[in-house]
């Protein structure tokens, strides 16, 4: 556990970095992850019986949940003290949680600016912004104490640094008063050809402010912590973030020149985004041929809409070259997300959508590389008498704010939460496992690897009625993978410690997610042939055609499939592969520009590789 910063460190820290600028930005570097994924929770305000520790106990302890999206806003820090949350998050470790996400930002009223860049709306953010980042030293700070947000950012991480893992840079601010934000290119007033006034957007000022914000956060927070990731902060339009990377931090329309010499790219390692499937429109298509939309508010429906939503941001990074080729690819993950326990008007809404939800979510984000996932909220707004939204009914514990600590009472969302977490503690992620499952188009799962070396997978047969979890399909585990018996659990195995033992064959699944977990020691995926080995998809990103070669010493038949991020498959072919190299063609003209898996299945095994479509 992290102990507070001692006299005489803060000394030798303050004394070293004093002119501890840094010579990098994203477009050099991203830090590599060595984290493990985690389900975190927004854990909100629940009334004053409710201390941050009590949160954190029945959220790790009760709900499984691994990580906070805290808050630590300039107004609330100048208010009480720069250490006041030192201890809260001392505790979180002692629960188990850490690499949380803070969002930051929103000044004390004394270092807001006066700015109304429109009529009755004051600027949201900080004054002095375009002073100098750094003095030397003059002031007792590296930084410039004149410039207010680069003081607070630097009070901040000094003392939060071992805590926080991913500083999101303001909440939403993309959140649209206009309506131009979803806009399409080539509609009136939308935000990929125009810039955005300042009163369209929650921060009420120009969007060059917003980058300038990133830019003093990334040097001022990786000249504290260089490993520490900057987050462009929680997003709901891509055609903002298309915005911040096309235009620097200068406020003369954001121009490059040797002032302002990087776009926004530049100062951000990670994409954060929020995605609400019920509401976002990713559960429903219109039908020309009835007139109306056609609907598909179900749970798989529901995290195939999260991973649409990483396409569409993937896109536009791609664009601009952060895809691994001219610059870093950027980290990934979500901090707001759910769907309701309710259904109100057409959204979709139940607590067995929900339940599914959260671990089919999971799987998603893993197999998807999204680092962490956090849930909204920890606890419901409303009872379910009371509730008159979908945003009341969210939650992985029912209201709290109207009871007292040990009174607390968990959703189905938060029993299968802690189900999930528990199920999955030792487990990694296993890509090469996943693939061996060769799971059919209406089977949903992935394979995880435990410490022990046996495997948990998580199965479930996909949903695809609308306003229905009901599904129904029969599996059976490869026989190349040397199984024959599994400890079968289902999602509310935290709460009931029930067990079963099944075959390896004729697995029964329904729209609910179990969780298989092999009784051998280890299992054969199969993924260490020479065949498997040596494939290769290049070029890499493709804008249309690209090759994959296969190199190995025996004849094989092949089965070649390519899937989008939501399992789907866009092309299937079959190769007699002669035992020599080899070089087969795909062209991608016919597919929507993002990231595709191409998975090969021999005799020998099946392995993946990643393909990127610009």
């Amino acid at each position: 556990m992290h102990k507070l910063i001692t006299t005489l460190f803060t000394f030798i820290f303050f004394c070293l970095t004093l002119n501890a600028q840094i010579n990098f930005t994203a477009n050099d570097q991203v830090p590599d992850y060595t984290g493990k994924f985690r389900m975190g929770v927004n854990p909100g305000y629940h009334g004053s019986d409710w201390e941050d520790e009590d949160l954190a106990d029945i959220a790790a302890g009760e709900a499984g949940v691994e990580a906070f999206r805290a808050s630590l806003p300039e107004h609330f820090l100048v208010q009480w003290g720069y250490d006041v949350q030192i201890d809260e998050f001392e505790h979180y470790e002692t629960v188990g949680m850490e690499d949380h996400v803070a969002f930051i930002g929103y000044p004390s009223d004394q270092h807001r600016q006066t700015t109304f860049h429109c009529p009755g709306h004051q600027s949201e953010l900080f004054a002095n912004l375009y002073l100098d980042i750094w003095d030397g030293g003059a002031n007792g700070t590296p930084v410039n104490e004149d410039n207010y947000y680069a003081r607070y950012v630097y009070e901040m991480v000094t003392r939060y640094q071992d805590y926080v893992k991913f500083w999101e840079i303001w909440n939403e601010p993309d959140f649209d008063y206009s309506g131009n934000g979803y806009k399409d290119p080539g509609e009136a007033g939308n935000w990929w050809e125009n810039i955005p006034e300042p009163c369209d957007m929650s921060i009420r000022a120009p969007v060059f402010e917003y980058i300038r914000m990133l830019r003093i956060s990334y040097e001022v927070i990786k000249s504290i912590d260089p490993d520490a990731y900057i987050a462009i902060g929680g997003l709901g339009y891509p055609s903002f973030l298309d915005l911040v990377m096309r235009h620097s931090d200068n406020p003369n329309g954001g121009q490059i020149n040797n002032d302002f010499p990087n776009k926004g790219g530049a100062y951000f390692d990670v994409m954060s985004y929020h995605a609400y499937p019920h509401i976002d429109g990713s559960l429903r298509e219109w039908n020309n041929d009835i007139g109306s939309f056609e609907y598909s508010r179900h749970s798989d429906a529901a995290s195939d809409g999260l991973l649409q939503k990483q396409v569409d941001y993937r896109q536009v990074l791609d664009r601009y070259g952060y895809n691994d080729q001219t610059y870093p690819a950027k980290k990934w993950i979500i901090t707001e997300s759910n769907i309701p326990g309710i259904a109100f008007d057409d959204e979709m809404g139940s607590d067995e959508a929900q339940r599914n939800f959260v671990i089919k979510v999971r799987v998603a984000c893993e197999i998807n590389e999204i680092l962490q996932y956090d849930l909204f909220a920890l606890a419901r707004k409303k009872s379910p008498a009371d509730a008159y939204s979908g945003w009341d009914a969210m939650g992985l514990f029912h209201r709290l704010s109207d009871i007292t600590p040990t009174g607390e009472e968990l959703t189905d969302q938060g029993i299968a939460s802690h189900t999930m977490t528990v199920l999955l503690a030792d487990g990694t992620y296993d890509a090469p496992a996943t693939a061996a499952l060769n799971l059919p188009a209406n089977i949903g799962g992935a394979a995880y690897r435990n410490t022990d070396d046996s495997y948990t997978f998580v199965l479930w047969a996909k949903t695809e009625t609308d306003q229905s979890e009901s599904a129904a399909a029969t599996y059976n585990i490869p026989a190349s993978m040397n199984i024959t018996n599994l400890e079968k659990r289902e999602w509310d195995f935290s709460q009931t410690g029930d067990m079963d033992n099944v075959s390896a064959t004729g697995i029964n699944l329904t729209g609910a997610p179990i969780f298989l977990r092999s009784t051998s020691a280890t299992v054969n995926v199969a993924d260490q042939s020479s065949l498997l080995q040596t494939i290769d998809v290049f070029p890499n990103p493709t804008h249309r055609y690209f090759q994959l070669s296969v190199q190995g010493t025996a004849a094989a038949e092949l089965e070649v499939a390519v899937l989008n991020v939501i399992g789907e498959v866009v092309e299937r072919r079959s190769f007699a592969y002669g035992g020599t190299t080899a070089v087969y063609e795909f062209d991608s003209a016919d597919w929507a520009a993002g990231t595709y898996f191409v998975k090969v299945r021999s005799a020998e095994g099946v392995a993946v590789r990643k393909v990127v479509v610009e």
